[in-house]
């Protein structure tokens, strides 16, 4: 016997949305037709393997559900699908992170919720997602204030003091200046770069965050506590490192621009 053919795409991907739409009705409908929704969704999700985008909104769709069962872990894992097959869909990054945040991995949720401002392809998503994760970070920055107090950590405290250079006090109690190596200069950059990586800071929105906290400082040194107050999502050491590398970037400029005025026979800044 030969085997029955097998359904064109456009069929199958036909047959597909009408799962999708029915499921969408039984999940608009209440907890009690969740099953049904559940149901709905799987079944679509098998007949759309070539279809990415349909895929794509299946198991966004199937994600916010899980959502709504507190199936966290299952919805997170709908999310990155979703992702995966659409990096346009913003909805997929908002229910990452919303699963992120209710599994108490709060540095995830904003990571994700930073992906979303960054990725997606509508401007509802990106609104949601902002609203969303400025909720998070003064939720996080209540809930720090206790723990942090009154502790000041300067960026001085990562003995950042011009390219290269390490400062400490001597026995003197002097500031002894000490070349740093070409190894340690590249940890730290490291440490930066995995900082930037974690929390998508390369994205515009954090960027544009990040420049108004400096730019806001008006010659005041950055401390890490106050940094972790507006970016929450960092540990104290981890916002001394992300401080120490910029510090050292701006030195780095001031000595090219003091060396060039210097070149020029103009007096120093």
């Amino acid at each position: 016997l030969e085997a029955p053919p097998k359904a064109s795409e456009s069929v199958l991907d036909e047959k597909a949305m009408q799962l999708k739409t029915v499921g969408n009705k039984a999940f608009r409908a209440g907890p009690e037709k969740y099953d049904e929704a559940l149901e709905m969704y799987s079944n679509a999700i098998q007949l759309c393997e070539t279809n990415p985008k349909l895929k794509s909104t299946l198991h966004s769709n199937r994600a916010l559900l899980y959502l709504h069962k507190k199936k966290y872990n299952l919805a997170y894992a709908d999310a990155k699908i979703a992702v995966e097959n659409n990096p346009g869909n913003g909805k997929a990054y908002v229910r990452a992170g919303q699963a992120c945040e209710k599994t108490g991995k709060l540095k995830m949720a904003m990571a994700w919720l930073n992906l979303a401002l960054d990725r997606a392809d509508t401007r509802k998503a990106k609104g949601h997602a902002a609203t969303l994760l400025k909720k998070m970070i003064e939720e996080t920055a209540n809930r720090q204030q206790s723990v942090v107090g009154k502790t000041q950590i300067p960026i001085s405290q990562a003995q950042v003091q011009g390219m290269g250079a390490t400062t400490s006090l001597g026995a003197n109690g002097k500031p002894v200046q000490k070349l740093m190596s070409s190894e340690e200069l590249k940890e730290r950059k490291a440490k930066f770069d995995v900082i930037v990586k974690r929390y998508n800071l390369n994205a515009l929105e954090p960027q544009n965050a990040i420049a108004e906290y400096l730019t806001g400082l008006n010659g005041k040194v950055a401390t890490a506590e106050d940094f972790i107050k507006r970016f929450p999502m960092m540990s104290i050491q981890e916002a001394v490192d992300f401080l120490s590398w910029i510090q050292t970037g701006i030195q780095f400029k001031e000595q090219v621009l003091d060396k060039n005025r210097k070149a020029a026979g103009l007096p120093s800044l």
